[in-house]
């Protein structure tokens, strides 16, 4: 049986300053995730059942994603933390938690591609984005079980193993290489699916979209006192619409940010063949970091669904010539554009 009274949980008075700080800024991230994506789950499954659209069944698998990260690595991370690093768990437990984390990641990142395509089709090919929702869900499933696929690696790699300092104590750590080469395969696998491809895919999309919505023209009306001016805007693409991209698209760049700094440089310490070590501060910090974007997510969707107290009305005309040669006004209300996020 093993002997936790001499484990580091229980001396928490001899703790460094440093260690207190992580552990706070760490539980707080853990907090603001939980909460956050609780909520997004909360207001998509059950305030808008009957008007769920597209990009609100992305945006309600990347929370359920946000919240597995929030369970299997923000907790895990939290622990190995507490106890300075040493696994008591079991042999088992490191294969699936380690399993658990890259599952999460790669299936958030599929999702972001998938919902980066969606906005694509919805804005460069709008008569073939018309899709129903059933398809959107088989998109999903295909994401999740990719990333359960692509995460079959860990469960060989990572294993229970005594620490180098301290035979009597265990770590979870990658030591299922048998030569360094494969270490370096295996990172940059996981780093051209989890970060570069999928980056160049969607720099490619919004490349597409912004050309798009750009070069196209469309005559507005608006109506005031019974006057009508007419103006020229910059898209033939509805504000709605418009503000679906954005938001998938401060979403992923918010993700590519958080992520990059973590991927690059542990690219670099693999393939240094351990010439450039990352100092332990900055590897937290940056750990940090991508877990920090999990917890953004939720609010890059409420400041997006934010509805102004005051907006001007603005109405959508369109002249039609009668038999007599008089011109009448056909109009369409403001709603017309939250109808058109279905698309």
């Amino acid at each position: 049986m093993m002997d936790l009274s001499s484990n580091s949980v229980f001396s928490y008075r001899q703790w460094s300053t440093n260690k207190i700080i992580r552990i706070f800024i760490l539980s707080a991230i853990i907090c603001v995730t939980l909460i956050g994506n609780s909520y997004i789950i909360f207001e998509l499954l059950c305030r808008r059942r009957r008007h769920r659209t597209r990009l609100h069944l992305f945006i309600l698998n990347l929370a359920f994603g946000d919240l597995a990260i929030c369970f299997c690595t923000m907790t895990s991370e939290l622990f190995l933390l507490v106890f300075d690093q040493e696994w008591i768990l079991g042999n088992l437990a490191c294969k699936l938690t380690l399993y658990s984390q890259v599952v999460t990641l790669a299936s958030t990142t599929f999702i972001n591609v998938a919902m980066t395509y969606d906005r694509y089709e919805a804005i460069c090919c709008p008569f073939r984005s018309c899709i129903a929702l059933r398809r959107v869900r088989r998109i999903i499933i295909i994401c999740w079980l990719s990333s359960l696929i692509m995460a079959i690696p860990q469960l060989f790699i990572f294993k229970q193993s005594p620490m180098t300092k301290n035979p009597t104590k265990y770590q979870c750590a990658s030591t299922g290489y048998t030569a360094e080469w494969q270490r370096r395969v295996y990172f940059t696998v996981f780093a051209s699916y989890v970060l570069i491809i999928p980056a160049f895919c969607i720099t490619i999309c919004y490349i597409k979209i912004i050309h798009t919505v750009g070069s196209s023209t469309k005559v507005w009306m608006q109506q005031t006192r019974g006057q009508t001016t007419t103006y020229i805007s910059s898209s033939t693409t509805s504000p709605a619409k418009i503000k679906t991209v954005k938001l998938a698209m401060t979403i992923i760049i918010v993700f590519v940010i958080c992520w990059t700094p973590y991927i690059v440089i542990t690219l670099i310490e693999v393939y240094s063949n351990g010439r450039i070590r990352i100092p332990s501060w900055l590897d937290g910090v940056l750990q940090t970091i991508c877990l920090v974007q999990s917890g953004l997510n939720p609010f890059i969707y409420m400041i997006f669904n934010q509805r102004p107290k005051q907006t001007p009305t603005i109405k959508l005309t369109s002249m039609r010539r009668t038999s007599f040669g008089s011109s009448r006004q056909r109009k369409f209300p403001e709603l017309l554009e939250t109808l058109l996020m279905n698309e």
